[in-house]
């Protein structure tokens, strides 16, 4: 029958509806009148002359959904006609049909531009690999094309049950998890640990809503922006009488509009989980037909059945992650195991805690829990365990190589996916591997050219390898890309600095801050700046403004830090004691138990510098003892340093074999230039100067901290060689990019007295004595520039 400018028409069979829908379409396309098509199945009245009722209606409402050129259909048609090889369909969510007393989910025909019937996408592949014990396992994996990358955002609630307040973080963690089961969603959730979301937290922290609660719409934007998601989505938690009200909204990250809004009540929050699960993936648009498919346990199976285990585990997350209470999360995550022992989550949560407790129980306790979490990882969806084993064999076994062994298994069964490629990055770089990590770097720019994050990861690597041409052409991409982003600017800075140039640096980062006024650790760099180039009080200045702008514990750790170098600089070692403390107790509030201690130990040599070597002696074996095995050994490194400077081998000697025996444990990469330089130091001892060499240079192989440590070393063995030019090379070529290195200046000043060129050593000293204006009277090297100056200003008698 006709319907104002339409048509209704009615049929014995849904499927006959949908083709007859279909070549309708084809044949308006082809003769450029694309029209807008609905298909429902229900109960109607034929009385010969019209015909009516509800169904009807609903064909009717759902009409107005479609677009010019595309066939809606109802949930009722979907059902009887999704099993046919030729037709598939995505969602478009429920809706509101007026006059019906409840939501219709409605589905878009999936269809060729020419009208054609599209067969059913294949969105995944069977492909087989092989795990890290040898054998072979097929599994399913995205197709690049298909793949959605979402942003999701902790829930509100302000509800009086306080009991249920795990909800904002728990809800939206779950949901998470259970939609990991797709290979065509890839998630950031701002979890650190199981859920690898820091990047998501440094954003969040640094607009000023570190747990993520209360973010404007148009920040939220802005952040999935920056994390490059598709979709963001965030929600909100009610308690109507004994029923949990969940409300979800996903957004389009590209325009910021609304694509869907769900409401769902129940009591049950494991299968709220559930179904939002499958609500969230037919508002990001995955076919149906590849949902109906796909393997989806309910959260239940693979987590936990017991919401109390479930609550004290998101509790322990939160603690660990927020309030840096280790031994508080042990008991939260140690109560979740108790109630259900076959927690795999849980059980790897427990062991990373005890991991990093620095507590002798937990860490017996930590062996259990990894255990237990291998003991049932085949609950997890694949990419959690996979996840798993890299951290089993990376940190608690020290095996670098199986772990590499374990993400490149991730990477064939995801072949399309960023995550296990930036996994695989992460372990390089961890091992000093910094050719390796550009190549993968690249790698994911050439299968994601939207991954712009990743330039900067490129530029980072060739500012260690001191390649810093290309390290500026990477950052000019990434400034190209991101021009609205202060790191696009501050990136350019860092590297115009490591050229020396830091005027131009100063100008990139002053650009950094005009875009992201009030951020701190743009401060810090220009201070920095101001710095290396001689403007003290302009860098005090800018140092003390940003303690202003500080907003969280890391803030607060970065400015005292740069005090610290700043007083270091300046010959003032009592002030840069002082902040050096200050700084340790910030990072207390954020850091683990074990990096906390390890800093504190890194500050001990400023005591050795102005005399008081025992008592950075005392110290240190006071932090050494509240250190467990293997840790402990880690002090090793302060016994390097204070050893080196007080010229005791038997110290050094010491530092040296602990941090070996540390390295036989945990092949850590990054360690490995420790004893090299332990080594370098004994043989300088030791008068054996080409060995002393050979150490320091192997030791600051690609390593910009390593050099700052090595470079004075090096050059007091060049001297002692009688290599004076050799030494003023190496100096002249440091200073460049290093102005304001005292200790270089020092030995520069003595290579021009060996070589009789008393100006030139006069010209260095009076600039190294003008930084050291306020210098500590009993600083050590302080106390060695005056020796110099009081040389070079004797006249002597003629014989």
């Amino acid at each position: 029958k006709e319907m104002g400018d339409g048509t209704f028409s009615k049929f014995k069979s849904a499927i006959d509806a949908v083709h007859c829908a279909v070549k309708i379409q084809e044949e308006a396309i082809n003769n450029e009148l694309p029209i807008r098509i609905s298909v429902h199945l229900g109960d109607v009245m034929d009385d010969g002359v019209d015909v009516i009722g509800t169904g009807v209606n609903i064909a009717s409402r759902i009409n107005s959904l479609a677009k010019t050129g595309s066939i809606v259909i109802s949930e009722d048609v979907w059902r009887q006609v999704r099993n046919q090889a030729d037709l598939d369909a995505t969602s478009m969510g429920q809706k509101e049909i007026k006059g019906f007393h409840q939501a219709v989910e409605v589905f878009e025909l999936t269809f060729s531009p020419d009208g054609s019937v599209t067969k059913k996408v294949k969105v995944t592949e069977t492909v087989t690999i092989t795990d890290e014990d040898g054998k072979k396992v097929q599994a399913e994996t995205a197709k690049k094309e298909f793949i959605k990358k979402v942003a999701v955002f902790p829930f509100d609630y302000d509800g009086d049950d306080n009991s249920l307040d795990y909800l904002k973080y728990g809800f939206p963690f779950g949901c998470c998890v259970s939609l990991l089961q797709d290979p065509l969603v890839e998630l950031e959730f701002p979890n650190k640990m199981e859920l690898q979301g820091e990047s998501f937290i440094n954003e969040l922290r640094k607009a000023g809503y570190e747990r993520g609660e209360g973010v404007p719409l148009p920040l939220k934007k802005k952040i999935a922006k920056e994390l490059h998601c598709d979709f963001f989505i965030f929600g909100s938690i009610k308690l109507i009488d004994n029923d949990k009200q969940i409300t979800s909204r996903v957004y389009s990250t590209k325009n910021g509009k609304l694509v869907n809004e769900s409401i769902i009540n129940g009591e049950d929050i494991f299968q709220l989980i559930d179904e939002f699960s499958i609500q969230i993936r037919k508002d990001l648009g995955i076919p149906h037909s590849h949902i109906d498919e796909i393997e989806n346990l309910s959260f239940s199976e693979i987590i936990t059945d017991s919401e109390n285990a479930y609550k004290n585990f998101i509790n322990g997350s939160l603690t660990m992650e927020y309030n840096n209470d280790y031994a508080k999360s042990f008991n939260f995550f140690q109560e979740a195991i108790q109630i259900d022992p076959t927690f795999s989550l849980g059980n790897f949560s427990l062991s990373w805690c005890c991991f990093l407790s620095n507590n002798e129980d937990y860490s017996k306790e930590g062996i259990k829990a990894m255990n237990g979490a291998l003991n049932h990882i085949y609950k997890l969806p694949p990419r959690l365990s996979f996840l798993i084993k890299k951290y089993n064999y990376m940190w608690y076994r020290g095996e670098p190589d199986k772990a590499e062994k374990v993400i490149q298994m991730w990477i064939r069964q995801f072949p399309d996916s960023i995550t296990p490629l930036r996994h695989l990055a992460d372990i390089f770089q961890s091992q000093q591997k910094f050719i390796e990590a550009i190549k993968i770097y690249k790698d994911i720019l050439e299968k994601n050219s939207e991954e712009f994050n990743f330039y900067l990861n490129l530029t980072d690597c060739y500012l260690i390898l001191e390649d810093y041409d290309t390290a500026q052409k990477y950052a000019e991409l990434y400034l190209d890309k991101c021009p609205t982003e202060g790191a696009s600017y501050k990136v350019l800075g860092t590297i115009y600095s490591k050229k020396g140039d830091y005027e131009a640096a100063k100008d990139y980062y002053e650009q950094a801050l005009i875009l992201e006024s009030g951020n701190s650790n743009y401060m810090v760099f220009i201070g920095k700046a101001e710095l290396a180039l001689g403007n003290f009080s302009e860098a005090k200045n800018q140092l003390e403004e940003a303690l202003t702008f500080c907003k969280t514990n890391q803030d607060y750790a970065t400015v005292y830090n740069a005090f610290y170098t700043f007083y270091n600089v300046r010959g003032e070692i009592n002030q840069s004691i002082k902040f050096s403390d200050k700084s340790v107790h910030q990072e207390e509030k954020y850091m683990n138990p074990i990096d906390t201690v390890l800093s504190r130990i890194m500050g001990l040599m400023n005591y050795v510098l102005i005399g008081e070597s025992d008592t950075a002696l005392t110290k240190l074996k006071d932090e050494k003892l509240k250190l467990v095995h293997p840790w402990n050994l880690l002090a090793g490194f302060g016994e390097i340093v204070i050893g080196g400077i007080v010229g005791d081998k038997v110290i050094l000697q010491s530092g040296i074999k602990s941090v070996e025996e540390f390295l036989k444990i945990k092949d850590f990469g990054w360690l490995r230039r420790l004893p090299k330089f332990g080594l370098g130091l004994y043989y300088f001892i030791e008068k054996k100067y080409d060995d002393a060499i050979y150490n320091f240079e192997e030791g600051m192989k690609d390593d910009a901290q390593g050099k700052d440590a090595g470079i004075p070393w090096l050059l007091k063995c060049y001297y002692h060689k009688k290599d004076f030019e050799g030494g003023i090379k190496i100096a002249h070529d440091y200073l460049k990019h290093t102005p304001m290195a005292t200790r270089i200046l020092l030995e520069l000043v003595k290579f021009y007295i060996a070589i009789n060129e008393r100006d030139k050593a006069k010209e260095k000293l009076t600039k190294l004595l003008n930084i050291w204006e306020n210098a500590d009277e009993e600083y050590i090297y302080f106390q060695e520039a005056k020796k110099l100056w009081k040389e070079l200003n004797t006249v002597k008698e003629p014989a």
